[in-house]
Order: C-alpha cells, then structure tokens, then sequence
C-alpha cells in the first residue's frame, strides 16, 4: 500500500529492470505524473519497463533525488 505523502518519479528501462534494475537502461524519464498506457504506447512490444523511484528530497535549487529504482510492470 502506497502512502498518500509518497511522491514518485516514473521512467522507462529496459527488459533487465524486470529483474535487476541496477544493470538496466534509462530509455525515458517520464516525470511525477504516472503514465498511462496511451502515454507508453510508443514502448510497447519492446520489452521495456515501467519503473519507479520514490523522491527522497527536493532541493533548493529544484534538483530532484530519488531512491531506488521499483519495477512496477513490463509494458505491453
């Protein structure tokens, strides 16, 4: 269950974040809006993946830190 406060940024990696996220590739950063399938349109029958990454801290310059990357689902 995700907490209210919890903010994410989204990307798109390739296959291997399904299994090892810290081998994989960066395709797309996406943003803090999770995407919906219209908006991975564009990736599907590649073996990429959604991935997430929760935001830890957000500077005063505006520079955004994130965790670790979370796989959430292979798009199709």
């Amino acid at each position: 269950m995700v907490e209210s406060n919890q903010r994410f940024y989204w990307f798109v990696m390739d296959g291997r974040a399904e299994y090892n996220t810290q081998d994989a590739q960066v395709f797309e950063v996406i943003g803090e809006d999770e995407p919906d399938n219209d908006d991975l349109d564009e990736w599907s029958d590649m073996g990429a993946c959604l991935v997430r990454a929760e935001i830890t801290n957000i500077t005063e310059k505006g520079d955004i830190q994130c965790g670790e990357f979370e796989f959430v689902r292979v798009i199709e």
